[in-house]
């Protein structure tokens, strides 16, 4: 005789009768709100890691000129900038904090700290693999870019590229080059 499919668990299931703790039943249960606990931590880091990414192209999109196409110089002199963004904030956060007698002041810390964590993160990522930038080398590509409005669902439209030390060693390379070879 064939088995007859039993219903799965649910949390209106529970709400209706007592059961035991240790039974089959609270097993299920205890397994989806598990599962439904980690699906829903899986969204919000998605979430956040968008969110970041969103931030960062925007920045890029602010700091773009009227051209109609990118070097890879300008693009690295792009990074180096948004590398350095927070640079006057922290001159600022310094300066008040050697205000008058606030030498052992608290003031700002948690700011100071944020900031000095994210750039240091930047700096690994720029010297290690490379730091995802929107692709502004190719023409088609910087045109979607331009025309992006800012909506986190429309990333993935985007071409992304990433550039390292390693492109800054390259162009220094060139560069000397060049110039050894005009002499």
């Amino acid at each position: 005789m064939p088995k007859v499919n039993k219903p799965k668990v649910s949390l209106k299931d529970v709400k209706e009768r007592p059961f035991h703790p240790y039974s089959r039943k609270a097993l299920q249960l205890n397994k989806v709100l598990t599962h439904d606990k980690r699906v829903e931590n899986a969204k919000s880091n998605q979430m956040i890691k968008s969110e970041l990414l969103a931030d960062k192209l925007l920045w890029f999109q602010d700091h773009l000129d009227d051209r109609h196409i990118y070097t890879k110089q300008d693009m690295l002199e792009l990074v180096m900038q948004y590398r350095d963004r927070f640079r006057d904030e922290l001159e600022q956060i310094s300066i008040v904090q050697n205000v008058g007698n606030r030498q052992n002041s608290k003031q700002h810390v948690s700011r100071e700290a944020s900031i000095k964590m994210t750039a240091e993160d930047e700096t690994n990522q720029f010297e290690g693999s490379g730091i995802e930038v929107p692709d502004l080398i190719n023409k088609k590509h910087l045109e979607e870019f331009k025309k992006w409005n800012g909506e986190i669902k429309f990333i993935q439209n985007l071409k992304l590229r990433k550039i390292s030390c390693v492109d800054l060693q390259r162009l220094n390379d060139k560069a000397l080059k060049d110039t050894c070879s005009d002499d």
